[in-house]
């Protein structure tokens, strides 16, 4: 067989496209797996329509605001009613760092820019421009339960 550098080439990217296949269907497969975890699920990696014990009420109280274990969920009370959670991911959507929430101000701030967000995520100073990613949470049985 007579493979000039074009011929070697495809044949190169054909088995690379041939390689990315099994693990391509896999991904997109609905497939669950048997096998228990051996760490503990994130709130954020829990499967759509899934909610996910973030702390308890109590907590919440005492501190006026609760961040998962992993950092990608913080729950307060909405300031316009207290009888309802918000829910978001603390990433500040400039560069990347935790924001803290203040009650003082009633808005989430970020450490490094001291850009501002609201209780919902929405910006309300600069220089982020993108809100945080927003959650549904709600309470059972004295729990914050998070769906991320």
């Amino acid at each position: 067989m007579n493979l000039n550098r074009r011929k070697l080439l495809s044949w190169f990217g054909l088995g690379w496209l041939a390689s990315l296949l099994p693990s391509s269907l896999l991904g997109c497969s609905d497939a669950t797996s048997t096998t228990a975890p051996t760490a503990p699920e994130s709130v954020a990696a829990a499967p759509s329509g899934t909610f996910k014990p973030v702390g308890t009420v109590a907590q919440l109280e005492k501190d006026g605001s609760l961040l998962s274990a992993d950092k990608k969920v913080a729950v307060v009370r909405d300031p316009q009613d207290a009888s309802k959670l918000l829910a978001v991911n603390p990433t500040c959507t400039h560069k990347g760092c935790t924001v803290k929430w203040t009650s003082a101000d009633k808005a989430f701030v970020c450490p490094c820019h001291d850009a501002q967000f609201g209780a919902d995520g929405a910006v309300r100073r600069g220089p982020a421009d993108k809100p945080l990613q927003r959650y549904t949470a709600k309470i059972e049985n004295g729990q914050v339960l998070v769906n991320a």
